[in-house]
This record gives structure tokens, C-alpha cells and sequence, in this order.
């Protein structure tokens, strides 16, 4: 029998492999990767950043900081995307196999890798499954807290008990961590505290007041430096916090019934669905055996992660419009929970089914990633149209668009008007500004381009654009119809007036 730690590389070899696997397939980088990459460029080369606002952490932008200080390219942003879903695999095992074991757990982080949701975001630089792995952390940590040594050990004995107060600030170190990747962990960080709190009552908690006391020194020395920027930059200690909340467009019930209709299968996929939605019943079942005072010796635990999971999706829910990549974490709380239950009712049978569910985790793996890839290729077609219009706006500002690169570096002070401001920005090195900066007249006195593409959005229709510019020259290139956005113009309007009428 292989030891442990060898079924753990091979789930993180097989995290490589879904990630170098499916980069051909978004080759550029969309919106929000864009605007990290842009940010982490910006710090390091003074270049402009696009669309970066108060409700965006610090943490990815600064990791990329580090990859473009080594290597100025796309490729070097999305190594780190590499390395935050290596380290969350890497923690779901470690929770996984120290709550079930570890045969379940390897099985139960098999089956979250193969989900379609996890294979969509494992190749871009993104946030959601670092602080989802880094969540998930903490949720064990919470759970060593209660019940002492992992489950091979705890039934040595209440002796190992003395150390339960050291996992307190440990779950305080990890959302930390996760809190500072992305402000939206907040959600995550209060659904595992509310879980905590009804799962084991606030009695057991008060036992562990020495813990409690070095997770709140912890967090309060941790989170000093974010109260001071967010003092300083919004003028409240909150002001991030309040504007990460604004920023996910609430749908109202719109956004929790988008979950429901994804639940289980767009989720998690056939089989980890299944396995998520016995890890519902499994919650439901716990939860009435405690409430008639007959539990079970993992009820309390079981009721703690299918709580977190749900209360974490239906806070989500209300509060921002429904994606997978925002309830990574419920999905690997139903995991376990499921596979747990699962492994229970199989009883004598449970080694044939565990081995049932990791070979139909790993064997619709490719299957999963080739839907995941088909589906982006009206994305990679779009941003094709982007990355060709950014490299003849690098050409016009006196930069090249390298191949090895993925970016340009401007000799001249350049500014784009278009409704895909990070995407171009990062490609074609502009500053970039939104139609909502043209019609408050933000716009800066200097020459300034207009990208309109013939299937594009947010953007000025030529005739407006020469109205705009009134008696300045106006350049119009026309831009090849690569991509589904079809044929593009650059309409640059000049800083100086023209002494000839505008072409076009």
C-alpha cells in the first residue's frame, strides 16, 4: 500500500496537468486577470493599471509583483495561478485525509478537482482557489480545535486535548491569509464562524478562551495594515470591506436561485454531485439526530461543514450575482461531508465504492476539461479581437507587442477609450478610460483613441467620436476582423486642431 503523501503528489501532479493541459485554450488574459496582472505591473514598472479599485485585495497583484519581477510575461502571472491551486489542493488533502482519512480524503479531493467549476478557473490567475484551499484550512483547524488529533489519533484519548487551543489561531492565520487574497473571503470567513458557534455551542468555544485570545492578536496585528490603507483611502476602517460587498452586483434572489440551478452537476460534476448532495442529506440527518439527542460521534462535525456550505452559498447568494468560482469552499465541505456518509451507508462495501468514485473522478477528468475547453472558445475568440486591436495601439504609441512577453511597454503616453479597459490595457501598455470618463469630460487634454469594434460593447460609434472632437484631426485605422468581435476602428483624436477635415 502507497503511503499517504504519495497519493497526495499525485492529486498535485494531476492539478499541473489540468492546468498546463487547458492554457491552450485561454491563452490571453480575461478581465479580472488582466486587471491583477495590470496592477502587479504597475507597481513594478510605473505603467498604468486598469479598473483597480478598493474592493480588490492586494494579495494577487502582489504575488504577481514577484512572477513579473522575474520574468516580464503572461506566462509568468499564470505560474502563480499554478502555484495557489497547488498549495489549495495541497490544504484540501491536508484537511480532507486528517478529517476521513486517508483513503476518503484523497478520494474526496480527487473528486473537487475533476468538478467542471474547479477545471474552468485551475488555469488563469485568479483568486477563488487559493481562498477557497486557504478556507479550507481554517475549517480544519476549527475542527482539531473541538475534537483534538486528526481521526486516526483521536481515539487515543482525551490526553491529546492540552494542544486543542494552538488550532484557534492557526483557522485565525489561514483567513487571514485568504482574507488579503480576496476581501470576498469575508463570507466564507463568517460562515465557518457561525457554523463553529451553532455546531458546538458558544460554551465549547469559551473553553478554548487561550486560543481565542491568540487568534484575536493575531487578526488584530494582521489586519493593522489593512484598517490604515482603507482609513486612508476611503475614509473608514470598513470602506474596502463595504466596497468589495457593493462590487458584486446583488441579483436579489437572483443570484441564490443561479446556485440552485447549478446544483449539483455545473457544480461539482456527475459524480461529485451526486456525492454533494448526499452530503445535504447527511447535514439534515445529523442535525435531527442532535435535535433529538441521539447523535452520533460525527454529527457535530458533520452539521459544522454542511452548515458553513450552505450558509456560505445563500449569503453569496443575496448579497452577489451566482458563479461557481465564488463557493469553491461549499463545494468541498459537501465533498467531505458526502463522501463521508457515503463511505457510512456502504459499510463492508465502502473500499469497493471509494475506488468506484476516484476512477470515475479521474477518468471523466479529460472528459470534463474538453467540455470546459469547447465552452472557451467564444471567450478566446473575443479576446483575440482585444489582443490584435492592444498590439496596433502599442504600434501607434511606439511600443511592440512581443510574442514572449504577452505585453507592450509604450514609448509615448497613449490613452484608450473601450469597454474592455483591463484587457487592453495590459496587452497594448495605455492607460485606458470608460465611457462614463468621456461623458464627465475626465478625459486627459492629449491624444486619445477610440476602439470600436462592430460586435462591441460600451463603446462610441464613430459619428459621435468626430462630433466629440470637434475641429482636432481625427486618424482612423481600420482593424482586421480577427476575432468575434469582428472589424475594429481606432479613431485617435489629436490634441492640436486640424487643418483638414477628419477622414474616415
Amino acid at each position: 500500500m502507497l503511503p499517504t503523501w504519495a497519493f497526495v503528489v499525485g492529486v498535485l501532479v494531476l492539478t499541473a496537468a489540468v492546468w498546463a493541459a487547458l492554457q491552450p485554450s485561454v491563452p490571453y488574459l480575461g478581465h479580472d486577470e488582466a486587471v491583477y496582472a495590470a496592477k502587479a505591473r504597475s507597481w513594478l514598472t510605473g505603467a498604468p493599471s486598469a479598473q483597480w479599485g478598493p474592493h480588490r485585495a492586494p494579495g494577487l497583484p502582489a504575488l504577481g509583483f514577484v512572477a513579473l519581477a522575474v520574468h516580464e510575461s503572461v506566462a509568468s502571472v499564470r505560474v502563480v495561478g499554478l502555484l495557489l491551486a497547488l498549495l489549495a489542493f495541497a490544504l484540501f488533502c491536508w484537511a480532507a485525509t486528517g478529517l476521513l482519512g486517508p483513503a476518503r480524503g484523497i478520494v474526496a479531493a480527487l473528486l473537487v478537482l475533476s468538478g467542471p467549476g474547479f477545471l474552468r478557473r485551475i488555469p488563469e490567475f485568479l483568486t477563488d482557489i487559493g481562498t477557497a484551499g486557504l478556507l479550507a484550512g481554517a475549517a480544519y483547524c476549527l475542527v482539531r480545535a473541538q475534537e483534538g488529533g486528526a481521526v486516526p489519533a483521536r481515539r487515543a484519548g482525551p490526553h491529546r486535548a492540552g494542544g486543542r487551543d494552538r488550532w484557534v489561531p492557526a483557522a485565525a492565520g489561514f483567513a487571514l491569509g485568504a482574507f488579503y487574497l480576496r476581501y470576498g473571503a469575508l463570507a466564507g470567513i463568517l460562515a465557518l464562524a457561525l457554523a463553529a458557534v451553532v455546531a458546538w455551542g458558544p460554551r465549547a468555544w469559551l473553553a478554548r478562551w487561550r486560543g481565542l485570545l491568540g487568534a484575536a492578536a493575531l487578526l488584530a496585528v494582521g489586519l493593522a495594515p489593512h484598517l490604515v490603507a482603507a482609513e486612508r483611502v476611503t475614509g473608514s476602517p470598513v470602506g474596502m470591506v463595504r466596497a468589495s460587498v457593493g462590487a458584486g452586483h446583488p441579483e436579489g434572489l437572483g443570484g441564490l436561485l443561479t446556485y440552485v440551478r447549478m446544483f449539483p452537476v455545473k457544480l461539482a460534476g456527475p459524480w461529485g454531485g451526486v456525492v454533494m448532495a448526499a452530503g445535504l442529506v447527511a447535514g439534515v440527518l445529523a442535525a435531527w439526530r442532535l435535535a433529538r439527542r441521539r447523535p452520533r460521534p460525527d454529527d457535530t462535525r458533520t452539521v459544522f461543514v454542511v452548515l458553513a456550505a450552505v450558509a456560505l452559498v445563500v449569503s453569496l447568494g443575496l448579497a452577489a450575482h451566482g458563479e461557481p468560482r465564488f463557493v469553491f469552499l461549499s463545494v468541498f465541505l459537501l465533498t467531505l461531508a458526502g463522501v463521508a456518509v457515503l463511505a457510512e451507508w456502504a459499510g463492508a462495501r465502502a473500499r469497493l465504492l471509494l475506488g468506484a468514485l476516484a476512477a470515475g473522478a479521474v477518468a471523466t477528468m479529460p472528459v470534463t476539461g474538453l467540455l470546459v475547453a469547447r465552452g472557451l472558445h467564444d471567450v478566446t475568440s473575443q479576446r483575440k479581437s482585444l489582443v490584435a486591436a492592444a498590439a496596433e495601439l502599442a504600434v501607434q504609441s511606439g511600443g511592440v507587442v512581443g510574442h514572449s512577453t504577452g505585453f507592450a511597454v509604450p514609448t509615448r503616453r497613449c490613452v484608450v477609450v473601450t469597454g474592455y479597459q483591463p484587457e487592453v490595457g495590459w496587452y497594448s501598455g495605455c492607460a485606458t478610460a470608460s465611457l462614463e470618463q468621456v461623458r464627465s469630460r475626465e478625459l486627459p487634454n492629449a491624444q486619445v483613441s477610440y476602439l470600436v469594434f462592430a460586435r462591441g460593447r460600451d463603446q462610441l460609434p464613430p459619428a459621435r467620436v468626430r462630433r466629440l472632437a470637434a475641429d482636432r484631426s481625427v486618424r482612423v485605422v481600420e482593424l482586421p476582423a480577427v476575432g468575434s468581435l469582428g472589424a475594429g476602428r481606432l479613431l485617435t483624436v489629436g490634441g492640436t486642431p486640424s487643418r483638414t477635415p477628419a477622414r474616415g
